[in-house]
């Protein structure tokens, strides 16, 4: 009877210890059950928030022009001689590009100091004709219309002589023409004749470049040119270089270009190395404001819900909402100067649909 009683008395324990575990186990499970899961971000949900400088820039396109260049055209008709130069080659001012044949050139400055020879002569003669007519005058030995008439025929011999002197002058220029000479330092980029052809004259034979200093002309929306000012300074790149190249506003065209109704500013750019080239294709933008020591992130990490801005950051592993003051929009590179978000926040990018402030959130494992 003992026995059976004692049996009883631990098989009701049993019981009630199996009852109480499996009560706490539920309520362990429920509690597992409402906590919700952290959702893991992605790469491209959340970025560093970094300090760099910004600039805001109003976009451009155009092409890198010399600013100083020069067609070489002949000045006489004449057969080439020799061309010493070839496209590509940089050259100094002054120096000799090509040699026209000077044979009958030079038999004419020769004519012609020889006829300005005989006029100094006859000039010479009409002079001492003329004072020695002069003193017969006084004496009362001729009339003063003979007198007038030597004094005159003077007076024509000088402008003869004065006459010739040109026409030698002339002579001793074009023999000068045909050394073809460069007007500028630069670079040969153009050259239209051989030896043994026959230049003419007015031809074009060379055309030369200063590539020191470049200009691009840019072209830029009507309604964005009113903000640009003369000495604002431009960043542009070019096909085949990654660097980011300098420049400055110097002169703004303040008609519209037909059609398009864009307007045509002017960026004046050093290149005295010569790394530019004439021709490329620029595309870059006019600096109106920059900031150097400002918190960045993109764009699309600042939501502005009735004129208050504010992005959604990481903090101790759940989202939360930060007030913020946009600082400066950069358009063109998609991203804004930010105030009120520390540097180094983990700060979302865009929506994250079905989440809100409070979330528990994993960051990926670069930016953990």
């Amino acid at each position: 009877m003992n026995i059976r009683l004692c049996l009883s008395a631990l098989f009701l324990l049993s019981l009630a210890a199996c009852g109480k575990g499996g009560a706490e186990h539920a309520s362990a499970s429920g509690k597992n059950a409402s906590a919700p899961a952290a959702r893991r971000l992605s790469g491209a949900d959340v970025v560093r928030a970094e300090v760099k400088p910004l600039a805001a820039a109003i976009p451009f396109t155009g092409s890198l022009n010399a600013l100083t260049s020069s067609a070489v055209a002949s000045e006489v008709d004449a057969n080439v001689r020799e061309v010493r130069v070839r496209e590509g080659e940089a050259v100094r001012r002054g120096q000799l590009l090509a040699v026209l044949d000077a044979e009958s050139l030079g038999q004419s400055v020769a004519e012609q100091n020889a006829q300005l020879d005989n006029s100094k002569a006859r000039l010479k003669l009409a002079k001492v004709k003329l004072d020695k007519q002069r003193e017969l005058l006084g004496k009362g030995f001729i009339s003063q219309v003979a007198f007038d008439e030597l004094e005159s025929d003077f007076r024509v011999k000088e402008g003869e002589l004065r006459a010739q002197a040109a026409q030698l002058a002339r002579a001793q220029r074009s023999l000068a023409d045909t050394q073809v000479k460069s007007p500028i330092d630069g670079v040969v980029y153009e050259r239209k004749i051989n030896p043994g052809e026959v230049a003419s004259r007015n031809m074009k034979l060379f055309s030369v470049a200063d590539l020191a200093v470049l200009e691009i002309a840019a072209t830029v929306p009507s309604r964005l040119v009113g903000q640009v000012r003369v000495g604002m300074p431009a960043s542009f790149s070019v096909d085949g270089r990654d660097a980011q190249e300098r420049g400055e506003v110097v002169r703004i065209n303040p008609v519209a270009i037909p059609g398009t109704r864009s307007f045509t500013l002017f960026v004046r750019v050093k290149n005295a190395d010569g790394h530019l080239k004439v021709g490329q294709f620029a595309k870059g933008g006019v600096v109106v404001r920059a900031v150097k020591d400002k918190v960045v992130v993109p764009i699309a990490a600042v939501r502005d819900i009735d004129g208050q801005p504010w992005v959604m950051v990481v903090e101790k592993g759940k989202l939360a909402k930060r007030p913020v003051t946009v600082e400066l929009r950069a358009e063109n590179e998609r991203q804004a100067a930010i105030g009120g978000v520390a540097a180094g926040s983990s700060v979302i990018v865009g929506e994250l649909l079905g989440s809100k402030a409070g979330d528990p959130v994993s960051l990926p494992a670069g930016l953990v």
